[in-house]
């Protein structure tokens, strides 16, 4: 005789997958914040870079200096191809990607983490109905676009742009700070 077996609930095992992609995202997530990369509590007068992490515009500069010394510092990058730094700690952004820029006093490293963004397009002539996927070239994560005139385009959260009618917008893309701007035409 047969006998009805109600089907087991593979609810356990769902449960399982959802945790872990949850902890993995939390994980990718925690590995690209600063949180990571920091050893220890900085104190006020404690040997320390002005600046841990860095974003930078392809072509932009900035000053890294060290607080709490008064004696010779010497700074090389790792990655020299991205960002390059000169003898006085000024930093050159050169193309998009990653590098380290360390500090040496005495027989003490001091690291900045550099990322270098930039735009795929700067300049962008549609015509009206159609569309276009605007990029952040570069370690980029929770990237803000935004139209200047949404009646001309739109853009989504992901960048896509979608002509609606003829005359000029700006797209801006905000990272961290840094404003990235597309000058677009629709036709």
């Amino acid at each position: 005789m047969y006998r009805y077996r109600p089907r087991r609930n593979k609810s356990p095992f769902k449960a399982f997958i959802i945790i872990t992609i949850i902890l993995l995202v939390l994980f990718f997530l925690y590995r690209n914040s600063s949180l990571f990369y920091r050893k220890k509590i900085i104190l006020p007068f404690s040997l320390h870079l002005n600046r841990q992490e860095l974003y930078m515009v392809k072509g932009e500069e900035f000053r890294l200096f060290v607080y709490g010394i008064n004696k010779r510092v010497s700074y090389h990058s790792t990655n020299f191809r991205v960002a390059g730094v000169n003898f006085n700690g000024r930093v050159f952004a050169y193309q998009t990607g990653k590098a380290y820029i360390i500090a040496k006093v005495d027989n003490k490293e001091l690291k900045c983490r550099v990322k270098v963004i930039d735009l795929n397009k700067k300049r962008l002539t549609l015509d009206v109905s159609d569309t276009y996927r605007l990029r952040v070239k570069g370690p980029a994560i929770l990237v803000r676009y935004k139209s200047s005139n949404p009646s001309v385009a739109n853009v989504n959260i992901f960048g896509k742009i979608k002509a609606k009618s003829p005359g000029k917008a700006t797209i801006t893309a905000t990272v961290r700070g840094k404003i990235l701007k597309c000058k677009l035409t629709v036709k």
